[in-house]
């Protein structure tokens, strides 16, 4: 038998390969996050999470710009320097209200008694 160079090319796909590598390929994701959306139960959880992620942030953000403020730092963007101030304006009417009232027990029983119109 001959044993020259036979260049034969490669083995052909069969059609059922071709279609599994097809759906392959379009179930890899090929940009973004390589996860699927989450659907129905999840994807409710999932949502509800993000929102108190922002809402923390948000809280985060307008403690940190409200101490910015009161430090006499200068900030330029204009949405988190009125957060800033809207918070510390916030901060500094529970201080007020936590030093108007009575803290110690007495005291505010004596105060409801004179609510009442009871004498003490």
């Amino acid at each position: 038998m001959a044993q020259g160079k036979g260049n034969f090319g490669a083995a052909k796909k069969s059609a059922g390969s071709q279609k599994k590598k097809a759906v392959r390929q379009k179930k890899k994701v090929s940009k973004g996050w390589k996860t699927h959306a989450a659907k129905g139960r999840k994807a409710q959880s999932a949502r509800a999470e993000a929102e108190t992620s922002k809402a923390i942030n948000r809280k985060n953000e307008a403690f940190v710009s409200a101490k910015a403020i009161s430090a006499g730092d200068k900030l330029f963007l204009t949405d988190i320097k009125e957060s800033g101030k809207k918070e510390l304006a916030d901060q500094s009417a529970a201080k007020r209200k936590r030093e108007g009232k009575s803290t110690k027990v007495s005291d505010r029983l004596k105060d409801q008694l004179r609510k009442l119109g009871r004498e003490v």
